[in-house]
């Protein structure tokens, strides 16, 4: 007991980590009954929710990569719950943090870290009679805005819970006319890391946010950053550009890898136009995140296919172009080199004729090692017959040729 206690005294003295923990692939989407298939439409959106909150990029769901992975948003989906939230029914969803991590970077979109700052919010409301700070269990239109945006983007925020230390700590004039050094007072006993001042009336917000500990707010000559924002939707507005802005701070871009990666090989391209259309088909594909050309040896061409979907889906759709054909890949069998044997002369026995040759030392020459080319896991040959170069066409002296038109199909 007595080392209980002196451990719990110890841990008085330390400083406290204002930073939180955002759970970035949790979400609650409200079913729309009216819709043939809500739970599919509500996939579908709690998807989009958390690719933008992982990512910290508003306009992430356009990227023509996770446009493909959200066609297929079931594959991420780790576990899934009914709920009521205000009468109607909800799905909860939890998504596949490390698969939403490879979708990310496959997509060479950034990664803003689930560990973010905490922002204190200070909201005044204006009204025709009266100014009011709004607490933490106020009624409040924008303080609801407020809090499911910031849900929504994955930025922490505090409101002040209104009692006596709170009234007391700072006056309604002070946050209304932007005086720093009492904000930063009557912030200090919230763990934030940083403060928002946030000045409503008739549906515009003006904000002040002070990126900076609330003991050095008022101190130190640090300027602030500064906002307006106007209409129904101010509050989403605002909350969009602070968590962009914090996103941009700490948000990197992870190398592209997949989650998995497999080599196809392609044969028989006989020309340029046939590699291109090659290519271009197998971006287009849904389960295809990107491709990397590892080799090309005469009319074989290698990639390495960053996968969105299971190997065997791919090789489903890469089979449906009608000018690829599946090659079996024959297992490469193990080369044996045969060791000469050296056996020792019997007593009394010679080794050779020539007592010359018996001074040589025996020597073995061992076989070189065999190199064997790793085999790719899945082979296609590529029949794209029809698919011709354009070749170039020489004008006669006094007579015009008409430009020659080369078709080619490259719909997938």
């Amino acid at each position: 007991m007595r080392c209980f206690v002196l451990f719990a005294l110890g841990l008085v003295g330390l400083p406290a980590f204002a930073l939180t923990n955002v759970d970035l692939y949790q979400t609650e989407i409200v079913l729309d009954q009216s819709i043939e298939k809500p739970d599919a439409q509500a996939r579908m959106q709690g998807m989009q929710e958390v690719v933008v909150r992982a990512s910290g990029v508003t306009d992430a769901v356009n990227n023509p990569v996770v446009q493909k992975a959200l066609k297929q948003n079931s594959q991420y989906v780790a576990q899934l719950s009914y709920g009521q939230q205000g009468g109607q029914q909800t799905l909860k969803m939890r998504f596949n943090g490390p698969q939403i991590n490879a979708l990310l970077s496959q997509a060479q979109l950034p990664t803003w870290p689930a560990q973010r700052a905490n922002v204190l919010v200070w909201l005044v409301e204006e009204t025709t009679s009266e100014r009011a700070i709004i607490w933490e269990h106020s009624s409040s239109t924008t303080l609801a805005q407020l809090k499911q945006q910031a849900a929504e983007r994955g930025l922490p925020v505090t409101l002040p819970v209104g009692d006596f230390d709170d009234v007391t700590g700072v006056n309604i004039s002070d946050l209304w006319g932007g005086f720093a050094l009492p904000v930063g007072q009557a912030s200090q006993r919230y763990p934030a890391d940083a403060v928002l001042v946030v000045r409503a009336s008739n549906n515009t917000l003006r904000w002040t946010l002070y990126d900076q500990a609330p003991k050095t707010i008022g101190v130190t000559r640090q300027a602030p950053l500064s906002g307006s924002n106007n209409g129904a939707d101010a509050a989403d507005k605002m909350i969009n550009q602070i968590s962009d802005y914090y996103a941009k701070q700490s948000s990197v871009v992870v190398a592209s890898e997949s989650s998995e990666a497999i080599e196809v090989r392609f044969t028989s391209l006989d020309n340029a136009v046939d590699f291109f259309v090659l290519e271009r088909k197998l971006q287009q594909l849904n389960s295809v995140a990107s491709l990397d050309i590892m080799k090309i040896q005469g009319k074989d061409v290698t990639f390495l296919v960053h996968l969105l979907a299971t190997p065997a889906e791919f090789e489903q759709q890469v089979l449906r172009m009608r000018e690829a054909k599946a090659i079996a890949i024959e297992p490469v069998q193990p080369v044996i080199v045969e060791q000469p044997v050296v056996t020792a002369p019997v007593e009394g026995e010679s080794l050779a004729s020539n007592p010359a040759e018996q001074a040589l030392p025996a020597i073995i020459e061992q076989a070189a090692p065999v190199q064997v080319e790793p085999q790719p896991a899945l082979m296609f040959e590529w029949q794209g017959g029809h698919y011709a170069a354009p070749t170039p066409v020489e004008e006669e002296q006094g007579e015009a040729v008409e430009e020659s038109v080369v078709e080619t199909d490259i719909d997938a």
